[in-house]
């Protein structure tokens, strides 16, 4: 057998198997110790634990580690990890290597793309040290095999916390801060703090985005290259001018204002982004590119650069952010001790873990709950139903989907076409944001019929525009501004649910269901089956769907 282990700490830590050229599992840590992001500097040995035990290796199989991190520098790092990692298992020698933070990226995007030759676009809010910056956005060539880095640019370190008012209210920065340089994505986060939002809140800000209109012009922004530069004070200065003008406190103005300002940054990252991609690949003429880094977590923006860069193909990996360095990790490590010869094979999103009807049996009968078991095509038919008649449905089962969407293993599920679908669950379940919106999933085979979508959408990674003429008939999917992030859903990828969204057209009409995350403002999405019926007994849920078990309220 050939093993390799990648591991990544820092937020959104987690781990990844790769055996003989097949990725087996993956799974972010957040899922384990339900803390959101999990952000802590210490390997997260609990998730190897369960990814071990899971795929039946033990740690004397595996034969090489590969760790990323971020914002880390040099050599003494490699001596720390590799010091804890052996004292906890205290097993013989197994190759360590430590990975660029934006290597892991780019690893994990080309080499689950299935791309011979791309592109590849690595923009985060910023990753390890090279000499006194930051990676800040790194460009890479993929082809044959092969990952080569051919331009990168680099940032300042934010000071102190970018939460920290200094670097995000520009009456209160410094100077020395204003002309500090910063990525693409800090700035997006940087907006996204002056609004009043925190970490990892950025999806925030992009739906806000939507309710109002630019402030500043950037129809005439191109950057041809990375020399650009990208400062702390750029765009806040500009709207701390137009404050002053009104003449109102500033934090006044902020709050009026803050659908304005969430369309302003948003334009300005679509324009970026944008020039830069139709720039290099007209540059290289390589018109399939991989994007990954949590700034290709917008959805917004990823459609726009398929509307606008005229490419062939764009590979969007569903764990973009923090919570894909581990595979890029289990990527890179496995090539530096076997050597390249063949794709590697994977089958997104599904990597996580899944549980036995014996287990989820047992936790529903320690909870002392009331159930009933189902066939696959029984239990569609019943779902279906419930849906129809506008009960809300909790829904669990299978494998743990990687990155921060819920594709439907793990998945809160309702009504699309009842227009008062989106006020119910955020009262009754969600109780976030009004402005939030809530995202459809659709039978692969009509997803163009119903959506403007210009590539598959199996992901939900990509925001595009529901056709005019469906708006009313599926307005709880349906944003303020006529668009949906959409998840496609095929019947080769996951039978059960393409079953349950055709019986469910039987009664609505259409093959799409509200779904988000089955999670509540502030925690992870669930996990293990205990995960799942807490969180229902504790919420206004009516309908809990467990492997093939519904248990109901």
């Amino acid at each position: 057998m050939k093993i390799s282990l990648g591991i990544h700490v820092g937020h959104d830590r987690g781990a990844c198997i790769i055996k003989d050229g097949e990725v087996i599992a993956a799974l972010a840590n957040e899922r384990i110790d339900r803390i959101k992001h999990s952000q802590s500097l210490k390997i997260p040995f609990e998730t190897i634990d369960i990814l071990l035990q899971y795929c039946h290796i033990n740690i004397d199989d595996v034969n090489v580690i590969g760790l990323s991190g971020v914002a880390f520098e040099g050599i003494k790092m490699y001596e720390w990890y590799k010091k804890e990692f052996f004292d906890y298992y205290n097993c013989s020698y197994i190759p360590f290597h430590l990975i660029r933070h934006h290597d892991a990226h780019a690893y994990a995007a080309y080499y689950s793309s299935g791309l011979s030759e791309s592109l590849v676009f690595v923009f985060d809010g910023g990753g390890d040290f090279l000499s006194s910056k930051q990676e800040s956005e790194t460009i890479y060539i993929g082809k044959n095999g092969k990952v080569t880095e051919i331009d990168r640019r680099l940032q300042n370190m934010a000071v102190r916390h970018m939460k920290d008012e200094i670097n995000h209210v520009f009456p209160l920065m410094p100077e020395y801060v204003q002309n500090l340089e910063m990525s693409l994505a800090r700035k997006y986060a940087q907006i996204t703090r002056l609004l009043g939002f925190g970490f990892g809140q950025e999806g925030k800000t992009m739906g806000l985005a939507s309710y109002g209109a630019p402030m500043l012009d950037f129809s005439d922004l191109n950057y041809k290259d990375l020399c650009y530069s990208l400062t702390y004070k750029d765009i806040i200065k500009e709207l701390y001018i137009m404050q002053q003008k009104e003449g109102k406190d500033f934090r006044e103005y902020i709050y009026e204002e803050q659908e304005n300002i969430a369309s302003t940054v948003q334009n300005y990252i679509e324009h970026a982004v944008i020039s830069i991609i139709s720039n290099y690949t007209q540059k290289y003429n390589i018109k399939d590119v991989c994007l990954s880094g949590g700034l290709f977590l917008n959805c917004l923006t990823n459609h726009k650069i398929l509307e606008k860069c005229n490419l062939d193909h764009v590979f969007f990996l569903p764990s973009s952010g923090d919570d894909g360095q581990a595979l890029g990790c289990a990527y890179y490590a496995y090539i530096k001790q076997f050597g390249y010869d063949s794709p590697f094979k994977i089958q997104l999103p599904y990597l996580g873990v899944s549980y036995t009807e014996e287990e989820i049996k047992t936790a529903l009968d320690n909870k002392g709950m009331k159930y009933t078991q189902y066939s696959d095509t029984a239990l569609a038919a019943v779902m279906a139903e419930y849906i129809s008649q506008n009960r809300i449905v909790a829904f669990h089962r299978g494998r743990t989907e990687i990155g921060p969407r819920a594709l439907c293993h793990r998945s809160i599920l309702a009504n699309p076409t009842n227009p008062a679908m989106k006020d119910i669950l955020n009262n009754r379940v969600k109780h976030r944001e009004p402005f939030r919106p809530f995202a459809p999933s659709v039978i692969e085979e009509e997803q163009y019929q119903y959506f403007d979508l210009l590539q598959d959408s199996p992901y939900m990674l990509l925001a595009t525009t529901v056709k005019p003429e469906y708006r009313e008939n599926l307005a709880s999917i349906t944003h303020v501004d006529g668009t949906a992030r959409v998840q496609s859903v095929s019947e080769e990828s996951e039978p059960f649910i393409h079953m349950f969204l055709l019986e469910l057209k039987k009664k609505t009409g259409f093959p799409v269901v509200l779904n988000t995350s089955f999670n509540v403002a502030g925690q992870p999405i669930v996990e293990s089956p205990d995960d799942a019926i807490d969180t229902f007994l504790l919420n206004d849920i009516d309908i809990l769907v467990i492997g093939n078990y519904v248990v109901t309220k």
